[in-house]
C-alpha cells in the first residue's frame, strides 16, 4: 500500500520527439505579409531523454513535485546554418500527478508548467540557441504500478507544448544573431515523449 504522506523522488527515462516551429518567418507578398514557420525539425531530430522528479506525495493519490527534464537531440535535416552536429534541450517545472489507485495498478494522468530552452550544435562550433520557453505545458497519461510500499513504476506518454521568446545564431567565435527580426514573429512548438519511470516513497506515513 502506498503511504498517505511521504518524501517522493524518483527517475523518468525515454525518447523525446520534437515538433512544430522554432519561429515564424515574416515574407512580404505584394501588400501583404505572409508568415512561413521555420520548423524544429530542421535543426534537431528525436532522441533519448532523463528526467528527474522530487517532491511530496499528498493523500496517498496526488504527488506535487518538480522536475528536470534532459533530452539530447539528433542532428536536423536543414544545413541552412550548417552540418547539423546534434543538440539538447532541458525542461524545468511544477507537477501534479493523480493516480486513480495507488495501492495496485491505477490509471495515472500528470501536468506539469515550466520552462524550456533548447540548442543545435553545427559542426563548425556554431550553434542555434531557443531560448525563453516560459509557460511550457505538458501533460501526461500512463499507468501507476504499485511494486511495494516503497517503490512504484509509471509508463507514460507527454505531450508539450510552448513557445520560444527567442532564437539566436551563436557564430563560432560567440556572437549571437537575433534570427526574430522586425517582419517575423514567436511561433508554436511542441513534443511528445514516451518512457517509464521509478520512483519511492521515503519517510512515509500510513
Amino acid at each position: 500500500m502506498a503511504p498517505r504522506t511521504a518524501l517522493w523522488a524518483g527517475v523518468r527515462a525515454g525518447w523525446f520527439f520534437p515538433f512544430g516551429n522554432i519561429r515564424a518567418q515574416g515574407i512580404p507578398a505584394g501588400p501583404f505579409l505572409a508568415r512561413q514557420g521555420v520548423p524544429w525539425s530542421d535543426f534537431s531530430a528525436s532522441g533519448p531523454m532523463v528526467e528527474l522528479d522530487v517532491g511530496l506525495r499528498l493523500a496517498r493519490s496526488y504527488a506535487l513535485f518538480a522536475l528536470w527534464e534532459r533530452a539530447e537531440l539528433g542532428s536536423g535535416s536543414s544545413t541552412a546554418l550548417g552540418q547539423p552536429d546534434g543538440g539538447s534541450t532541458d525542461f524545468w517545472g511544477i507537477g501534479l500527478r493523480a493516480s486513480s489507485d495507488p495501492n495496485g495498478i491505477g490509471f495515472l494522468t500528470e501536468i506539469a508548467l515550466g520552462y524550456r530552452r533548447a540548442r543545435a550544435d553545427f559542426r563548425d562550433g556554431s550553434a542555434l540557441e531557443l531560448t525563453d520557453g516560459i509557460f511550457e505545458a505538458r501533460l501526461g497519461v500512463g499507468a501507476d504500478i504499485r511494486i511495494n510500499p516503497h517503490l512504484s513504476l509509471s509508463p507514460m506518454a507527454t505531450l508539450g507544448v510552448g513557445s520560444f521568446g527567442e532564437v539566436e545564431y551563436v557564430s563560432p567565435s560567440g556572437v549571437g544573431t537575433n534570427l526574430i527580426g522586425p517582419l517575423d514573429d514567436q511561433d508554436a512548438h511542441g513534443w511528445f515523449t514516451i518512457g517509464v519511470g521509478g520512483h519511492l516513497d521515503l519517510l512515509g506515513q500510513r
